[in-house]
């Protein structure tokens, strides 16, 4: 008769599950490690691609007091009667209500220009502040209105009332 656990002598374990149980164990940590890795790295060039794309929108008076040479958007109204198209530059001019910066842009008036250069026109132009105070576009874009209306006519009137 073999000794059983209700006779109170201790059980003799398989010595070959222990190092079954470390390789398993081993295993799982080397998944955990390699997904961790993959991750951190997916992460780490996600951030870095990202890093050097990102521009924040900045107001003429931003603008004017950072002085900073670095690439941004510059954000505000266009000034009525700023825009001139001079050999192969357009200047004009955006404002916030406290400072105004003056824009240039080689090359010819932009759609975003010609299109929406009337007085109030929010106008973003991405580019740099120069030594001299005035801003380098790269790129110039007009904020669309975010609601449009239709022209109030007589017809029109008649259809509301």
């Amino acid at each position: 008769m073999q000794p059983g656990p209700e006779s109170g002598s201790a059980q003799v374990q398989d010595p070959s599950v222990e190092p079954q149980l470390e390789a398993g164990r081993s295993k799982a940590l080397l998944w955990v490690l390699v997904g961790l890795v993959v991750v951190v790295g997916v992460g780490f060039a996600a951030i870095s691609m990202v890093g050097g794309s990102v521009l924040y929108y900045k107001t003429p008076t931003e603008i004017v007091t950072s002085q900073s040479a670095d690439p941004v958007r510059l954000a505000g109204q266009l000034v009525a009667g700023s825009v001139a198209d001079n050999a192969g530059a357009t200047t004009f001019k955006i404002t916030d209500g406290k400072n105004t910066v003056a824009v240039v842009y080689h090359g010819g008036a932009t759609t975003a220009l010609t299109t929406a250069s009337k007085p109030g026109t929010q106008m973003v132009a991405e580019g740099s502040l120069q030594p001299d105070g005035t801003f380098a576009a790269t790129n110039l874009l007009a904020k669309c209105p975010s609601k449009f209306q239709t022209a109030s006519t007589p017809a029109n009137a008649a259809a509301q009332s």
